[in-house]
């Protein structure tokens, strides 16, 4: 009919121009409404709920690994085994070969007092945006993650990811916090004291905003490294990595899949703004029976899912993605979206006991409060709410930030943008040779100009 054909081209419309389009018929008028879209820069396939009668054919709460054929699986030392699942620093101090003393005559040791062998007190790990590091910073967790990779501790851990996530439903955001705090604790380890670095977080919604986020200052040789035409990483600090598998190249297809795109502020603010803990840790596969989550695209393991669809290679399967160095800059952004809503939403309380109500219909039972994350014994779900993360263990250096006063975002590799939003907005600056449309006869090219577009 001429409605449904009407209706298709605005919805070819709606996906190229990232714009909402609304056609009412009014006395025989016709009037097209303009809605600027804030979530999305791309369409993506409605989810939807696994029929109830496919439960047990359908991928509901199961995490499927690939046969490889003989391969090492992860485990745990006997030093992490004694430190590993700790949320205070004296706990955690015998991991860093320290001692749970203080020097000072006058005072006790607390449950957060380490005094390394350098005299030095371990403090709580500082996660930074990654451009907003110093290089020295920055390269001193490259040269850390590099050394894990050389002695076979980053894919060791990195294997707990690819046999033992939890995705799906409300212990994704907690599961993936413990094993990150775990991955930080190693990296820290691998640096110089005060070991202070933590994981740095990659806020992919300074990306969005380009013309064409492949281009972001991000891949180049200076952060992630580039790929060549098979996808390969083979520039950069993480060029040449084995991944688990045996294979000599971690792989990216940045852009290939339709459905990947990065962040955005408006789902970030979304989720921060969010007064129900059912739409942050919410049920992301459910069966049709299940009555208590609804399905929304801008859920935060939503969001998450298409930054790994974006960067694609290893980062598009759950069991590989973690053979890419980016896995853990982006869920070290995934814990600071979840830590800013617990900041803005929730009291002290309310952080360490809200938790959804177990139903057997909308997540399968590794998933419930009271359970033990898969490999990550002892620590519960409801563990992984506590406060002790980030009151004892890390704390998140504020997203980088301008002003029309303060053009500056206080980084070489940022730009403060005060023409294509209501408000200043920093942004990742563009590589040499990358699309610079409308930003003519500004600086936000890294060492070079844009000129025409390029």
């Amino acid at each position: 009919s001429m409605i449904t054909a009407l209706f298709f081209v605005i919805y070819l419309q709606t996906i190229v121009a990232f714009q909402n389009f609304f056609t009412y018929f009014l006395n025989n008028k016709e009037y097209v409404e303009t809605v600027d879209q804030p979530w999305f820069r791309v369409h993506h396939s409605r989810h939807t709920k696994v029929p109830a009668d496919e439960k047990d054919s359908s991928s509901f709460g199961k995490h499927n690994v690939p046969n490889f054929g003989p391969e090492d699986k992860p485990y745990w030392t006997e030093l992490e085994k004694r430190t590993f699942h700790c949320l205070t620093r004296a706990c955690v101090c015998e991991f860093f070969g320290g001692t749970n003393t203080t020097l000072e005559l006058d005072q006790l040791p607390s449950i957060n007092t380490c005094r390394l062998r350098d005299g030095s007190l371990l403090k709580p790990a500082i996660r930074k945006e990654i451009r907003m590091m110093t290089d020295e910073e920055r390269m001193s967790v490259e040269k850390a993650l590099n050394e894990m990779k050389r002695d076979g501790t980053y894919n060791r851990l990195s294997r707990v990811h690819k046999y033992s996530g939890v995705h799906s439903g409300p212990a994704f955001t907690v599961w993936h916090r413990e094993l990150l705090k775990r991955f930080e604790l190693t990296v820290r380890k691998y640096q110089p004291p005060p070991h202070i670095l933590g994981i740095p977080y990659w806020d992919t919604s300074l990306d969005s905003h380009l013309p064409d986020p492949k281009d972001s200052i991000m891949f180049t040789p200076t952060f992630l490294g580039t790929t060549d035409d098979e996808g390969h990483v083979i520039t950069g600090p993480y060029a040449n990595w084995t991944t688990m598998e045996g294979l000599p190249y971690i792989t990216r297809k940045i852009g290939d899949d339709p459905e990947g795109e990065f962040l955005t502020p408006a789902r970030i603010d979304w989720t921060i703004a969010q007064d129900d803990v059912n739409r942050v840790l919410a049920a992301t596969l459910p069966l049709s029976s299940c009555e208590t989550h609804s399905m929304d695209d801008r859920y935060l393991e939503y969001s998450h899912d298409y930054v790994h669809f974006y960067i694609s290679g290893d980062m598009g399967r759950s069991w590989s993605s973690s053979n890419d160095v980016v896995f853990i800059y982006h869920h070290s952004m995934i814990d600071h979206i979840f830590e800013m809503f617990r900041q803005h939403s929730q009291n002290r309380t309310q952080r360490e006991m809200d938790y959804p109500e177990t139903d057997e219909r909308c997540f399968p039972p590794w998933h419930n409060a009271d359970a033990y994350m898969p490999f990550l014994a002892p620590i519960t779900n409801l563990d992984g709410l506590s406060n002790a993360y980030t009151d004892n263990m890390y704390e998140f250096a504020p997203r980088p930030t301008c002003e029309i006063t303060r053009r500056d975002c206080i980084s070489k590799y940022l730009y403060c943008d005060v023409a294509h939003n209501i408000e200043p907005t920093c942004m990742s600056k563009i590589r040499p040779g990358g699309n610079c449309s409308g930003f003519e006869g500004t600086s936000v090219c890294y060492g070079s100009e844009c000129v025409q577009g390029k």
